[in-house]
């Protein structure tokens, strides 16, 4: 489906999760507008919703490459840098240091920074780094991605053919597996009267 199937979907399991529940409720997306917006219109109950550090690092290393040349070591610098101060300082420390930049730059290079300045720009509520770090939060959604390669392993092989019903459940349970909440799970369903 297409966006909003998407969040609809976000909705479902974040009810069927029981996430308003949860201690902590942290989203870490790519910045794709549309998972924002779906965020706030399906009304997910999200303590903060970050953009992915990795993400930004591509934006900023795509503009460094423009600017600098790929192996410029000033260039590398200067990203390690902005990213420091993004991590630690920052949105408007970092989006200082980027405008200073950007008024020493001509044609494509200039260009390049403007991409670079308006991803930043349509993203600043959701780099909230210095916060996500002061509260042990996670900056990157790797984890999450990583887990989702794992998870679609049990479904990919030789042989296996499934329908989307099946195909969830199954993905279900070896997500149980995987996070270690196994016993926990089935010890809370053996007390749900049918």
């Amino acid at each position: 489906g297409d966006h909003e199937a998407a969040g609809r979907l976000m909705r479902r399991q974040a009810v069927r999760l029981r996430l308003d529940l949860a201690d902590e409720k942290i989203g870490i997306v790519d910045g794709a507008p549309w998972i924002g917006k779906q965020v706030a219109r399906q009304n997910l109950p999200l303590d903060a919703l970050g953009l992915d550090f990795y993400h930004l690092a591509e934006h900023v290393h795509a503009a460094r490459r423009v600017v600098f040349g790929e192996e410029d070591e000033d260039g590398k610098r200067w990203a390690s840098e902005l990213l420091h101060v993004f991590k630690h300082e920052g949105y408007e420390a970092a989006w200082a240091k980027l405008l200073d930049w950007r008024g020493t730059l001509r044609g494509a290079k200039r260009q390049a920074a403007d991409a670079l300045l308006g991803y930043v720009g349509e993203r600043r509520e959701m780099i909230r780094y210095p916060e996500f770090v002061a509260k042990g939060w996670q900056l990157g959604s790797g984890p999450t991605e990583s887990c989702c390669k794992t998870l679609t392993a049990r479904l990919k092989g030789r042989g296996r053919r499934w329908d989307a019903r099946n195909a969830e459940a199954v993905m279900a349970l070896e997500a149980l597996k995987q996070s270690g909440q196994w016993q926990a799970y089935w010890l809370i369903q053996a007390k749900i009267p049918a």
